[in-house]
This record gives structure tokens, sequence and C-alpha cells, in this order.
């Protein structure tokens, strides 16, 4: 699959359950070339295996887009500046077996809410 994405028709890709090799890398043929692999944070460091990657177009500016430190295998975001501002984009897992991915979006999410409201009121 990840070698058919065109990266002159994609900009981002949100990838679950990437097939990884033996050295928890996600690869095809073309996916260095034409894309900036982002694994979450912790995805070398925690013994859960990641479930999503982001695959940004090398054509898109890295002085334009940050990844977004998180502490889950399951979720993993960046967030892209630009003229038309700033946008945050999420890639989220949620096992079906459990609501831990769901539990953390929603921490992250008032944790984040919080954060906003500190800096409008300075």
């Amino acid at each position: 699959m990840l070698k058919n994405l065109n990266p002159h028709v994609y900009d981002i890709a949100c990838i679950q359950e990437p097939y990884l090799n033996p050295v928890n890398l996600a690869n095809a043929s073309n996916l260095r070339q034409y894309w900036d692999v982002i694994y979450p944070t912790d995805h070398h460091a925690n013994p859960e295996r990641s479930q999503t990657i982001i695959l940004v177009n090398k054509r898109l500016s890295k002085n334009n887009w940050h990844i977004i430190p998180l502490k889950s295998a399951n979720v993993m975001a960046i967030e892209l500046t630009g003229a038309f501002g700033k946008v945050c984009i999420y890639n989220i897992y949620n096992p079906c077996d459990s609501d831990s991915t769901l539990h953390f979006m929603e921490r992250h999410m008032a944790s984040e809410r919080n954060s906003q409201r500190h800096h409008t009121q300075q």
C-alpha cells in the first residue's frame, strides 16, 4: 500500500497498523525518497508496538510543520503553520478491546484547552 501512495497527489498520509520491519521501521521502495516518516514520540523506547505513523511529503517545508510530542504508541500529531494559521493533525488508533486511547485523548485535549486558556489570558 505505501509504495502506491502517490507523492504528487498527497501531502500527508496518516497510516494505522503499519507494517514494521524487524528493526521496527516502516519501509517501502519509495518511502524515504518522497516522504518524511514520522513515528510516535517514544517509538524506539516503548516496548508497545507503534500502531500509527504519519508520512509528510518532502515537498512541504520543515519550517512549516513540527511534531507534537505525545507519550502514546497509539496517538501522534503534527502541527502545520502557514498563511492559514495553525492546524493540528492527529493520527489516532483505538484498539477494539480497550478505551485507553480515548482516555488518553480526553486528558490530552483537556490539557490543550487549559494551555490555550492560559496563553490567551496573558
